[in-house]
């Protein structure tokens, strides 16, 4: 290194030298306007973690994406006349949901779905639909014990909490005229219902008093997206990318030239050089170095690799959050027929199965139905049918072929769309999410092994610090929002909330 002398330009000859050095030697300082900053995903938490950096002017940013298109678990895709949404489809509430106040400034953008317009229907077996009266009845007395304040001390899990409820209040005289059958029937409904809003196998799983708990935004719970990019246009909008955009603030991000695609991460050094890089290491080999590191892959990936994802071992803290949070699947089948589907087939079904007739799918080729719980028409696709699937079942029809599938659902609507007459299946699209190891799953909720190791989104979402205590680890993503989990606002939320804390950090 040149000796620095004492005259002036001596001394900006040395300083020149000197910066040259540091920048060549050892990259970006700590203390560097712009630190590299690597980011683990692509889908609506990196996007958005990704976005709120470059508007604050750290814009020194590599996002590793291992697939090779970015949205993760949001999945727009085209079908039949228009789209569909293979992932998050709706958007839930107006109130205190950064989707909604981001998109609502759109005009046009998003709309009351049809399944919001009018109640659910209940069908049995038989082909008969429940009552509605009947129906609202035993629906709103579902929900009030899910929000009683009940639950909160009763030691046990959620189904043992309903259940006791449930048949206690049947017992009232303002039930007197609800038989056992049906009684029956809608407790199996309720609980597919629940298995499917929250993605858990069954509520026995789950403890009735949650230490994190869900707070739903006021208003329109069923906010159906217009427009050929579906619910994907919150990634543009959040980046400042979307057309037509009434807030000027927001600087276009270059995102596309900002993901690396093809990049399945599968080692993070976070105490990685003498210098304090961390070391991010990818399966074909890469290798990059970063200041700082923002893992947003799913839970379901968290768990299956965590073990080896990290080096050193990520603090207990973060271990048990992996370990003890839920996260489960629900999947989606879309039909697409040759005729609009029938006036009379309703916008929301549910399925009620007298248990002759369950024993009976169980016992034919279809078994693998039993996961249908609701079908759903779509938004703008009249000649489109949604089945949702549920839990165990639903995991292993993953791996069948569709001629079994295209075949099951036929064979459910000649039983709850007895009478009416469906066209030709012409085409047939599914999720797969939980045979996918980009994903493992869809969505985080919580269960007895998350309240009996008392952990919870917080500790999943808490930093990892160095020696020098500097945030060099940092977690986003659905499953670690402690009141809006399981929901793409929650995602994109919790990607801010990590930008943030970098932009604290530097500023």
């Amino acid at each position: 290194m040149t000796r620095c002398t004492t005259s002036l330009i001596g001394l900006l000859t040395c300083l020149a030298v000197l910066s040259t050095y540091i920048t060549t030697v050892h990259g970006e300082s700590k203390s560097a306007p712009s630190p590299r900053i690597i980011i683990v995903g692509a889908g609506a938490a990196g996007i958005a973690a990704a976005s709120r950096l470059y508007q604050k002017g750290l814009k020194n940013i590599t996002i590793l994406e291992a697939s090779q298109r970015f949205g993760g678990r949001i999945r727009t895709t085209p079908f039949g006349s228009g789209i569909v949404e293979l992932g998050a489809q709706w958007c839930h509430g107006e109130q205190g949901n950064v989707v909604y106040q981001l998109a609502s400034v759109y005009p046009g953008l998003l709309k009351s779905s049809i399944i919001a317009d009018e109640d659910a229907v209940l069908i049995r077996s038989s082909g008969v639909s429940v009552p509605e009266s009947v129906a609202d009845r035993l629906q709103t007395m579902a929900e009030g014990i899910i929000e009683s304040e009940g639950r909160d001390s009763f030691g046990g899990s959620l189904g043992d909490y309903f259940t006791q409820q449930y048949w206690q209040k049947l017992a009232t005289p303002a039930f007197k005229d609800i038989n056992r059958e049906l009684a029956e029937q809608f407790l199996v409904y309720y609980h597919n219902y629940e298995r499917g809003y929250t993605a858990y196998d069954t509520w026995f799983e789950v403890a009735a008093s949650e230490t994190d708990s869900y707070v739903e935004p006021a208003g329109n719970q069923d906010i159906a997206w217009n427009g050929k990019k579906g619910f994907s246009a919150i990634l543009d909008i959040v980046s400042g990318n979307q057309p037509g955009t009434t807030n000027s603030s927001l600087t276009p991000v270059p995102y596309s030239k900002l993901i690396t695609y093809g990049k399945f991460v599968s080692n993070i050094q976070w105490k990685g050089s003498s210098d304090g890089d961390v070391i991010v290491k990818a399966e074909d080999g890469t290798v990059y170095e970063a200041d700082h590191v923002i893992v947003t892959v799913s839970l379901g990936v968290l768990k299956e690799n965590y073990r080896t994802m990290f080096t050193p071992a990520l603090p207990t803290l973060n271990q048990d959050a992996i370990t003890g949070l839920y996260f489960g699947t629900v999947n989606k089948i879309f039909v697409l027929f040759d005729a609009p589907i029938p006036e009379d087939f309703p916008n929301t079904v549910h399925l009620l199965w007298y248990k002759s007739d369950l024993n009976a799918l169980r016992q034919s080729p279809y078994a693998w139905a039993e996961a249908v719980s609701t079908f759903f028409r779509i938004d703008n696709q009249p000649n489109v049918l949604m089945a949702w699937m549920n839990g165990a079942e639903g995991r292993r029809a993953e791996y069948l072929r569709d001629a079994p599938i295209r075949e099951g659902i036929l064979y459910l609507l000649k039983i709850f769309g007895r009478n009416l007459k469906f066209g030709n299946i012409q085409g047939l699209l599914r999720s797969k999410w939980s045979s996918d190891r980009l994903y493992r799953g869809s969505y985080s909720s919580r269960s007895i092994t998350t309240e009996n190791m008392n952990t919870g989104a917080r500790s999943l979402g808490a930093p990892v610090r160095n020696a020098a205590n500097e945030p060099v680890l940092l977690f986003a993503g659905e499953a670690t929002n402690p009141i809006h989990y399981s929901t793409v606002h929650g995602a994109i939320d919790s990607g801010f909330r990590e930008a943030n804390r970098l932009i604290r950090y530097y500023s």
